[in-house]
């Protein structure tokens, strides 16, 4: 290899790394926006908070660079080598813009970079199409192509162009301080002024973060462990049914029994069941739930004739692992696949099969396409005759890359209600329109639903009207079942997969990133006139693995031995609900009683709220009741004990 050729190799890593350094460094200030320079202390500020949520970029940057410049050493004077070596870090610095560019994008949707556990919830891109698009500017568009191309430009004129000047040789050494100063700089304003900002995790560098993370899943064995010890008695909250002594009868049932034995003694067979399951609504945007909002008054006027839930839960903001959850009343795996891709034979007594057993004609029915997640494979075998999604319906115009209109849903319910109505039937329904980007039907009006002050008014009013939408849908089928003269033959549950967050009252958006209240408090409602006269409401706390039991307690059927959940009108059941997040960190959580505690196993922080007092968690006690955090703490533990035992047993084919 010539004597030049070392020299101009180093020296292309060298203005490779720089650029790739600035080029980071640009991209990190489009999440802080353009900065309003009326004054030199919002200059300073500006600069400082650049550095703080960039630093972590120009280090990796620096570690890149050096790896390279290793490599080259290692070709020494092998002309093909240094050509191949620069020719790479190039290639792959130019991958590393555009990846940049694209995980601010994914930081403003999911809240964080993305990591492996985060690849994996993607799964199916062509569904997730119209949510990414939705986010997806001109002016990102633009900063996905011309980055890398101005990158390679700048790498090229740097390299050849000054490179035929011979460039100082204190060039490097200015670049080196000038690196240092910026990371030291950003250390201390992140110090200083980010750690307690909701955005904070924006100053980790993506790059590692992904590769980290790639690292960790290899390595772990898939399931979460919370350090600490707890009383063995803990483990009772998640034992099988069939594991513990029968429970008692619900006592409300039994009231409700004796004082209509007239009537159900009448009753010429057992109920028909209808659970609806809307996607991605919390209970927080419900008329069941929050009086604010006008988004259900058709559900809320039903209501009069069931009973509402307030305190019932999602374990995870994920849709997949919630099928399961209510299917199978199983709790999903701590971690972060989705369960019905991971294990598509997962063992456990289906709801549907229950009713199959008992002679009910079943049907699951959905706007959706049942190809994501794995759906289609997990549904067969589970006791439903029919299974249809949109391809089945009578909608042939997608509304969005998820599905169709919900209106479609409903008819087919409506038309599955005649059709079976001289037989006792088990129908289960899952919503798709409410999910982001809340796509609504052409030529239906927007109304003003918005009740509270929002960092994103547009998108809370596209979802509140879309959830108003499908809500009016769900008339038609009340009305069917009232016209076929099934009302009183007739059990409606109405709940929801997992919650929604809007930026209030927590900085977090979309779902699954938090386990407060908007994401994980859902909606769930019992519509039941041959036992509810006068309506009725219950703060009994309960979670989507408590559903199949009460459903069965309601119709009077034994509930299968393997399920974990118990039902909510049983006098036993225990004040607990938990409930996780498994994407790009762990944090688990759970509620007792009117307590709602949580611990991120990945800094050690836990909070402590009294629902009762602070419905919205705004001020964390955890500080004032140590001990009860500690109880808590034991609970939590106990659960992530239990569920390796169990997903470990699967493992062993046990």
């Amino acid at each position: 290899m010539p004597p030049q050729a070392p020299r101009k190799a180093a020296r292309g890593l060298f203005w490779a790394g720089v650029w790739l350094a600035v080029a980071f460094v640009l991209v990190k200030a489009s999440h802080l926006g353009l900065p309003r320079l009326h004054s030199f202390a919002e200059l300073t500020g500006y600069i400082g908070s650049l550095a703080a949520i960039s630093y972590s970029d120009v280090l990796f940057a620096c570690a890149f660079w050096a790896c390279g410049r290793l490599a080259l050493a290692a070709v020494g004077r092998w002309s093909v080598g240094g050509r191949t070596v620069s020719l790479l870090f190039v290639t792959i610095a130019s991958f590393w813009c555009v990846y940049a560019v694209v995980s601010v994008v994914l930081f403003g949707i999911f809240g964080g970079f993305l990591t492996y556990p985060l690849l994996n919830l993607v799964g199916d891109v062509r569904m997730v199409r119209s949510s990414i698009s939705a986010h997806l500017t001109p002016g990102i568009a633009f900063g996905l192509l011309s980055l890398p191309l101005t990158y390679l430009a700048l790498v090229a004129a740097t390299t050849f162009r000054l490179g035929a000047v011979r460039a100082p040789r204190w060039t490097r050494g200015i670049t080196a301080v000038l690196a240092v100063v910026w990371v030291v700089l950003g250390e201390h304003a992140f110090a200083r002024d980010w750690t307690g900002r909701a955005d904070r995790r924006v100053a980790e560098n993506p790059q590692w973060v992904l590769l980290a993370s790639w690292w960790q899943a290899v390595r772990s064995d898939g399931v979460v462990r919370m350090p600490g010890g707890f009383p063995e008695e803990d483990l009772a909250d998640f034992e099988p049914i069939g594991a513990q002594r029968p429970s008692a009868p619900a006592t409300f049932i039994r009231r409700a029994s004796v004082a209509l034995s007239g009537r159900v003694a009448a009753a010429r067979r057992p109920p028909n069941v209808i659970l609806i399951v809307l996607e991605s609504v919390g209970a927080r945007w419900t008329s069941l739930n929050n009086p604010k909002y006008e988004t259900t008054p058709v559900l809320r006027a039903e209501s009069s004739k069931g009973v509402v839930f307030d305190s019932f839960y999602a374990h995870i903001g994920r849709s997949s692992n919630s099928l399961a959850s209510m299917l199978l009343s199983t709790y999903p795996k701590l971690d972060f696949r989705e369960l019905t891709e991971q294990y598509p034979n997962l063992p456990g007594t289906s709801l549907a099969a229950v009713f199959r057993d008992h002679g009910y004609r079943t049907a699951f029915i959905t706007p959706s396409d049942m190809s994501w997640a794995g759906w289609t494979p997990f549904l067969s075998g589970r006791g439903f005759a029919n299974i249809w999604d949109y391809h089945k319906l009578s909608c042939s115009q997608l509304l969005s890359s998820w599905g169709v209109e919900d209106r479609c849903m409903v008819d087919a319910m409506v038309q599955f209600v005649e059709d079976e109505r001289a037989h006792p039937f088990f129908l289960m329904a899952w919503s798709q329109q409410t999910h982001h980007p809340y796509e609504p039907t052409p030529g239906v009006p927007a109304l003003e639903l918005v009740r509270e002050p929002t960092p994103d008014d547009y998108e809370l009013g596209r979802y509140l009207n879309v959830l108003h939408e499908t809500d009016s849908q769900l008339a038609h089928l009340f009305d069917a079942v009232r016209r076929t003269g099934l009302e009183n033959e007739t059990l409606i549950i109405v709940t929801g997969d997992h919650g929604q967050a809007f930026g209030f009252p927590h900085d977090t958006y979309i779902q699954g990133r938090t386990v407060y209240e908007e994401d994980v408090n859902v909606p769930l409602m019992f519509w039941y006139p041959r036992t509810y006269r006068t309506p009725s409401r219950s703060n009994r706390v309960g979670s989507l693995v408590d559903l199949a039991p009460t459903i069965t307690d309601l119709v009077g059927f034994a509930p299968a031995s393997d399920w974990q959940g118990r039902s909510l009108f049983d006098s036993r059941h225990a004040p607990r609900a938990y409930f996780y997040v498994a994407e790009d960190q762990f944090t688990l959580g759970m509620r007792e009683s009117n307590w709602k505690y949580i611990f991120n196993l990945r800094d050690g922080t836990e909070e402590l709220y009294d629902l009762e007092r602070d419905p919205t968690e705004q001020h964390n006690v955890a500080h004032l009741e140590s001990e009860r955090c500690r109880r808590l703490r034991q609970r939590l533990a106990a659960w992530t004990e239990a569920n390796h035992r169990q997903y470990e047993r699967l493992r062993d084919g046990k």
